[in-house]
């Protein structure tokens, strides 16, 4: 089944403009996704005692409009099965007038928590419900692959602070939006045309990390970029403008 809630914007997740910052949305789709899991009995509570824990590893989100402060809005998630590795899970989100606002879909992997390391999911998982419904046309998420970065292309580097560590122990995802966005605004990317964003996470930033962010333009439509960390390459995103 969905799992729906509904709320009306805070303005602490929006920018300048009172338009929900592009990394606000994705927290959102992650805290209805912790609520659905908590009701399938594979939240985070129920699954570090047996010391494991979910990451996200790719990621898609088409941004049609950005809600503005206090504006309510319906956001919905379900799981959409799974591969015996990576978990799919999808989003939606809706204005008051019932107009799509966002839609994406994931893909979540079971770890050890203390090993770091991704487990099968049918040796720790028992079966749930699960929507047969993919929330966009991307059916399936393949590994992105860009052309190397250079020099020229770095828009900055910072270290890791406490503020942008989860209940996971590494840099939580939408953070990697906040600063690919930062790096973008910089270049004059324009958030109030429809666009997507990509991501797939190689190598987890924690606490400390000096991580690097890289943003280049590949043509008129088209952004990618990368952020690395202490262990070499920690994420990949494309950014696509859509018509």
């Amino acid at each position: 089944m969905k799992h729906t809630i509904h709320n009306d914007i805070p303005s602490y997740l929006c920018d300048s403009a009172d338009v929900m910052h592009t990394w606000a949305a994705v927290r959102l789709c992650q805290e209805v996704s912790e609520y659905h899991a908590n009701k399938l009995g594979v939240g985070f509570n129920s699954l570090i005692d047996n010391n494991l824990a979910w990451v996200i590893v790719r990621s898609y989100y088409e941004l049609l409009r950005r809600p503005r402060a206090f504006e309510p809005v319906e956001l919905n998630t379900w799981a959409r099965g799974n591969d015996g590795l990576f978990a799919f899970r999808d989003y939606s989100m809706f204005d008051a007038e019932g107009k799509e606002l966002l839609r994406g879909t994931s893909y979540w992997t079971l770890i050890d928590y203390t090993q770091r390391r991704a487990v099968r999911l049918k040796d720790h998982i028992q079966a749930y419900t699960v929507v047969d419904e993919c929330a966009t046309e991307r059916q399936s998420l393949d590994r992105l692959r860009v052309a190397p970065f250079t020099d020229e292309d770095r828009a900055f580097s910072m270290t890791t602070r406490h503020s942008m560590i989860d209940h996971t122990n590494h840099v939580n995802n939408s953070e990697y939006i906040k600063w690919i966005f930062d790096a973008l605004h910089e270049q004059g990317f324009d958030e109030t045309r429809p666009f997507s964003v990509e991501l797939n996470f190689q190598h987890e930033t924690k606490p400390g990390d000096t991580v690097a962010v890289y943003v280049r333009r590949d043509d008129e439509s088209t952004y990618s970029a990368q952020v690395t960390n202490s262990t070499g390459l920690s994420a990949l995103a494309k950014i696509r403008v859509m018509s």
